[in-house]
């Protein structure tokens, strides 16, 4: 028996997060479309409106209830909050990408900070060092 590939992105939120309790699966995406999503094809990449189009697709389900605790169904996405549905499509787009927020930078992390070795100076090779 083979292995399969993983279809779904399964999406949690952080016991401090105001989503937390929401479960969303969203479908996977073909490298294809991640580069051209992203632009990694030379293309512009999805503007504001196809990137809305694209989590709209790939929603598969979710726990949501409305007000009266009946489950909202996918479909109805279009229509929720747009804040809930941007930071949905960040965390889909986040796993997309894979990165992943259980792993942090440890705390010695320079964060991209200035090396504190001096630079080492570049100078053009001689004819002869060249070839």
């Amino acid at each position: 028996m083979g292995f399969r590939e993983p279809s779904t992105i399964k999406l949690v939120f952080d016991e401090n997060d105001e989503l937390h309790g929401l479960e969303v699966q969203m479908r996977g995406m073909s490298i294809a479309d991640f580069m051209q999503s992203s632009g990694l094809d030379g293309s512009d990449g999805d503007d504001a409106a196809a990137t809305m189009k694209r989590f709209y697709t790939h929603l598969a389900s979710w726990n949501l209830e409305d007000e009266n605790g009946q489950p909202v169904p996918v479909t109805d996405a279009p229509n929720r909050d747009s804040r809930m549905i941007r930071r949905l499509n960040n965390a889909r787009i986040e796993a997309v990408q894979g990165v992943h927020k259980a792993d942090p930078l440890p705390e010695s992390s320079t964060s991209g900070e200035n090396s504190l070795a001096p630079a080492i100076p570049m100078a053009p090779l001689s004819d002869s060092q060249a070839s």
